[in-house]
């Protein structure tokens, strides 16, 4: 059996980040937590940032959203424009606050880009959510322009994207709202997490109490004053934030990140390599979808996926590989064709480029500690399945 795909654990680093939590019974308040944020500050060599780590990717998205409105809810008629190629997560995050989602469409790399978010803006649109698919930068800069053009913001979604680079500038080093998530699968993992990345002292501050029950306080100082502070709490907020523990293997992640990324990038030129050679004198109809753009000078090879032409069934083709050991799936899938979303949202839209990732796209096994053998024996059962009538569309 070959994965979908497993995280990058060195247990030694982990375990000794972690027993430095354990050992410290959470006496010293939970420096854990502002030592991930900074850390992650460093890496991106970006002084002027401030960052929040919080419970997961998603609950960072929702609290920017309601960051831009002031810390209130959205109306159904306020619009939030987002990719439907993305996770769920994204097109989710409008509704969790109580706004409505529009839809843009991406471009040949898998991100969305000025043209189509341009056609989308209307009178009522209050944010543009921009998504990094799987590692790749949108054109920020393009994309920018845009924002300051109909004084609309920027939420950049970087779930996937950190250590990719835009113009040698790291992912989330942007003037712009920016977002991580450090989901199992991530390239950098907590297990679950999230973290959040502004410019304004302010915006932080009010981020950082959102995310601890409305307040800036330490549980240490209300404590020692036995309670009595009459203003302990600045506002309702929620439990949105990261834990020690969760922070102590990001600490640990970020140790090894650059090796990580340096094997995911061996492993995804390999397969190319062995796709374009399979696909050569057209035999095959498929071609990678990993595409990079120039101003991309550092990608992290979140995932591998692929574009199987028409005369396939994508969906058979996985579950053929799928009954063979090798652990795939569908390509990510438009948000707008979830029968969910189509009860919620009724328009009539021309999404090409997402349609056809959702309809032909294949994830194929991808991890850092992916062998070359793994892979010959991937492509090997590909090419048997693609020969085979069965996946045949009709």
């Amino acid at each position: 059996m070959i994965p979908l795909g497993k995280p990058y654990i060195k247990k030694d680093i982990v375990l000794s980040e972690l027993e430095k939590v354990l050992d410290s019974r959470w006496i010293s308040g939970g420096p854990t937590i502002s030592k991930f944020e900074d850390a992650i500050k460093k890496y991106n060599n970006d002084e002027n940032g401030y960052y929040i780590a919080v419970s997961n990717g998603t609950v960072a998205l929702d609290l920017s959203l309601l960051l831009l409105n002031d810390g209130k809810r959205y109306n159904l008629t306020d619009e939030i424009i987002v990719p439907s190629w993305s996770w769920v997560a994204s097109g989710f995050s409008p509704f969790n606050v109580g706004a409505t989602p529009v839809w843009c469409d991406v471009d040949s790399y898998g991100t969305p880009y000025v043209e189509d978010i341009e056609k989308r803006i209307t009178t009522n649109t209050r944010a543009i959510i921009i998504v990094h698919q799987m590692g790749i930068p949108c054109d920020i800069n393009k994309i920018n322009k845009l924002s300051e053009c109909y004084n609309i913001p920027i939420i950049e979604d970087g779930a996937c994207a950190i250590g990719s680079e835009y113009h040698n500038c790291r992912l989330g080093k942007t003037k712009n709202i920016f977002t991580y998530s450090f989901q199992a699968r991530k390239v950098l993992t907590t297990g679950e997490g999230g973290m959040i990345v502004v410019r304004d002292k302010n915006d932080a501050i009010w981020l950082r109490s959102m995310r601890a029950f409305g307040t800036n306080m330490s549980p240490l100082v209300r404590d020692a004053h036995n309670g009595i502070l009459k203003e302990s709490f600045d506002q309702i907020g929620t439990n949105a934030k990261m834990s020690d523990i969760t922070a102590a293997m990001g600490i640990a992640h970020l140790q090894y990140l650059d090796q990580e990324i340096f094997m995911r990038s061996t492993a995804g030129n390999y397969y190319n390599s062995l796709i374009r050679k399979l696909n050569m004198n057209g035999v095959y109809d498929i071609r990678p979808a990993n595409d990079i753009p120039k101003f991309c000078t550092r990608y992290n090879w979140q995932n591998y996926h692929v574009i199987l032409g028409k005369r396939y069934n994508r969906d058979i083709v996985v579950d053929q590989l799928k009954q063979r050991g090798i652990g795939c799936k569908w390509d990510i899938q438009a948000i707008h064709l979830e029968p969910i979303i189509k009860k919620h949202v009724k328009s009539e839209l021309n999404l090409s480029k997402t349609v056809k990732f959702h309809d032909h796209g294949l994830w194929l096994p991808f991890f850092a500690e992916i062998t070359f053998e793994e892979q010959d024996e991937v492509i090997r059962n590909l090419k048997e399945i693609l020969s085979l009538s069965i996946v045949m569309c009709k």
